[in-house]
């Protein structure tokens, strides 16, 4: 059976709640700008206000001067980041039953395969062949699930990560590491939103009505909606185009740690988002980022 479900609405919703909200119709999240639109230009303007001035900062040479000694020293040790990462996301999968997300029903006999290849890639024991195996489990849900796997996409771009990276006969492929591991994230963030919040807004909407969000945000439901799809495919496309990856990663780090202090959700999925955007923070910018292109020859942006 498909999940009814995307992104962390799948969490904190109870199943009956799910259905209800895909089987009736959706609202179109941007019909709130028919009675909000001069607070959408407002917010809009302010947007890019910032994401200058972030740019402006980032790119900086003075900033860059006393920033970049220190994050050029992280690089080395994103892909441990990454690795370790997927070791304890993979051995959690295990553990909980569930193959990547606690909503992917996993088989009994394979719970014990998830936990070993998690200690294995943990502790860096025959890396790539359990990343070889990872892969083809995820293929095999993708069977099952089909489009609901682009969801978890960024675990298989951790896997990729920890298949290439270290030599050997992917050495070629290490410089596209990143570049894989930063658009599977990209596009993962991006199709949650997209489905969540737009497709099916009333999972969003829900969410927002059950947990009394307007308490904090003192605006429509739907324009609440509205703001959290954008910012979510805005920071998804900054980690797709490769601009703005670490304030991109450190504003997520940020939201998930409100959201699991606010909704309780569970800490074991969200290790593998914490993860994937340390490692991109450690990280930073590879060849064919945006950032890098607009900087030229010049060292990579600081944020």
């Amino acid at each position: 059976m498909i999940p009814k479900a995307y992104a962390h609405e799948a969490y904190v919703l109870t199943p009956l709640e799910v259905e209800r909200s895909v089987s009736a119709p959706s609202p179109n999240p941007f019909s709130a700008l028919s009675t909000e639109g001069g607070l959408f230009l407002l917010s809009v303007v302010a947007a890019i206000i910032m994401a200058v001035i972030v740019f402006k900062i980032s790119t900086s040479p003075a900033v860059g001067r006393v920033c970049n000694p220190i994050l050029l020293r992280l690089k080395k040790y994103a892909p441990l980041i990454g690795r370790l990462t997927l070791g304890l996301s993979l051995f959690a999968s295990g553990y909980y039953g569930a193959a990547f997300g606690p909503e992917l029903a996993l088989p009994h006999s394979l719970s014990p395969l998830l936990m070993i290849l998690g200690v294995l890639i943990f502790f860096g024991w025959l890396t790539r062949p359990s990343a070889l195996v990872g892969i083809a489990l995820f293929i095999f849900m993708i069977a099952k699930y089909r489009l609901y796997m682009l969801t978890y996409v960024n675990y298989l771009g951790e896997m990729i990560l920890a298949l290439i990276i270290g030599g050997g006969l992917f050495k070629k492929l290490e410089p596209y590491g990143f570049l894989i591991l930063r658009v599977c994230f990209g596009t993962a963030i991006v199709f949650a939103s997209l489905y969540a919040k737009l497709i099916h807004s009333n999972l969003a909407l829900q969410t927002i009505s059950e947990y009394h969000l307007t308490n904090f945000f003192p605006f429509s439901p739907l324009f609440l909606v509205l703001g959290a799809f954008l910012t979510e495919l805005a920071i998804g496309l900054c980690f797709i185009l490769g601009f703005g990856i670490r304030i991109a990663a450190l504003v997520f780090i940020f939201f998930l740690i409100l959201s699991i202090m606010y909704f309780g959700e569970a800490v074991w999925p969200h290790i593998i988002l914490f993860g994937v955007n340390l490692a991109l923070f450690a990280h930073g910018y590879d060849k064919y980022t945006l950032g890098n292109m607009l900087r030229g020859k010049a060292s990579e942006p600081v944020l």
